[in-house]
């Protein structure tokens, strides 16, 4: 009977041990693991989302897929249509997901200048990577001008990600008291757990002046523990940093 009561005791004994030194923690650390499975965190807590493909114009997704038919740098998809330039043919500058070809991939934004020719012909001359931290986490700019710098236009045809519904929702609360600037969601971009949620969103932009002014803006928005959200971050987008 001793040993039977002893033995019992031992054995809650050791599964007491275990949950004090840390399996309960191991445990959370997977759930949180399954939990951020699609997510890459970056600098600063940031953790980009994964987002679906967006399907870009006709004429700019024949131009991107024949432009990957050559290029082995990482797996390549499109999140954003940015803005074109007209040269000897067609810049297409797109916000892209990036993973690495090894066996653990890594997940990163890379803006992609893909060049059109006039005979059809295209091919990737730029790849760089686009830095999340340095528009949630900089100075707020706006939109100055209707063409932007080098040559670049925003583009034309609106392409947009699909949101989860209750992140659309935190948007649309942020936005509703608004004036001036009129913000349509392309994607959302990343998350950071604080006391409560920020998110980073990839927008359109018009400014509500005499002749409206476009543009692409990273707006960041924050989600308290109950439930209210305000803008806190608005950076403008100049497609000419990425054209250097």
């Amino acid at each position: 009977m001793f040993k039977k009561l002893f033995g019992a005791f031992l054995a809650f004994a050791i599964i007491f041990a275990i949950s004090g030194c840390g399996a309960s923690d191991d445990i959370q650390e997977d759930i949180q693991s399954e939990e951020s499975e699609n997510m890459d965190v970056v600098t600063g807590g940031w953790e980009l989302y994964d987002n679906e493909a967006n399907v870009l114009p006709d004429d700019v997704q024949a131009a991107f897929d024949k432009a990957l038919e050559t290029f082995t740098g990482s797996e390549l998809k499109p999140v954003a249509y940015i803005a074109s330039q007209a040269v000897a043919g067609t810049n297409h500058m797109i916000l892209c997901e990036a993973a690495t070809t090894t066996e653990q991939p890594e997940i990163s934004y890379q803006m992609v200048i893909v060049y059109a020719d006039l005979e059809g012909n295209a091919e990737l001359t730029q790849v760089k990577e686009f830095d999340l931290t340095a528009y949630v986490e900089g100075e707020s700019t706006d939109i100055s001008a209707e063409e932007l710098a080098g040559g670049w236009e925003t583009a034309e045809v609106k392409s947009f990600v699909s949101l989860p519904q209750n992140v659309k929702a935190v948007f649309d609360k942020a936005v509703e008291n608004l004036a001036g600037n009129e913000l349509e969601p392309m994607a959302l971009l990343g998350t950071q757990v604080v006391a409560g949620t920020n998110y980073a969103f990839l927008c359109f932009s018009t400014l509500q002046t005499e002749d409206p002014i476009a543009g692409i803006q990273v707006v960041t928005v924050y989600e308290d523990l109950d439930g209210n959200a305000e803008i806190t971050n608005i950076c403008t987008l100049d497609p000419a940093d990425f054209n250097k």
